[in-house]
């Protein structure tokens, strides 16, 4: 709780957030109470305030020439640093939506990140539209993942994602939220 002190209006400010209220993700609600003539204002953040970054920049990539939609999932959703984190893949047709059925294709996969290191994948091969890695990344920052797309062993296609791997954040008690800054 925030009191506000002023020499002609004494509000109260309360906040809920989310996690406390079992409330959306991105619904957060201030209630102020304005004494100065006791009426409650009641305000709802817009989620604009969101600072959490995206973690998939791009989780599809278009082939117009080829007709593809290549589309990767993570497991987790959010990589944790040192831990395994498994990239799932699908590759479609771009107009019917249907994954792929060539007889003959496989992925070389690398991933590269932003002190310029690389991690190459052995060939696979893609069963029914799909194929997955899993991956341990060493540290936070941008990292991208490429694929190299064969046919009947001739190169199809290029692919690439770029993930965001967050820095991890130190748990915080109460007393650190407690007296954290408040966002306005």
């Amino acid at each position: 709780m925030v009191i506000v002190f002023s020499i002609i209006t004494m509000i109260t400010t309360f906040s809920f957030s989310p996690t406390s209220m079992s409330l959306p993700a991105n619904l957060s609600i201030d209630i102020h109470k304005d004494y100065s003539n006791n009426n409650p204002v009641f305000a709802q953040q817009t989620g604009n305030d969101d600072i959490s970054p995206k973690i998939l920049v791009n989780d599809t990539w278009i082939s117009k020439r080829d007709n593809l939609s290549i589309n990767i999932k993570l497991e987790p959703t959010v990589p944790i640093i040192d831990q395994w984190t498994k990239m799932y893949f699908e590759i479609k047709e771009l107009g019917s939506g249907n994954l792929v059925q060539y007889d003959i294709l496989t992925v070389n996969a690398t991933i590269s990140d932003h002190d310029g290191r690389l991690f190459k994948f052995p060939k696979q091969q893609v069963m029914d539209g799909r194929f997955n890695i899993s991956y341990i990344f060493p540290d936070d920052g941008q990292h991208r993942v490429i694929l190299q797309i064969y046919k009947d062993n001739a190169a199809f296609n290029v692919a690439a994602f770029d993930i965001d791997v967050p820095h991890p954040q130190s748990p915080q008690g109460f007393f650190e939220r407690l007296f954290q800054p408040l966002p306005y």
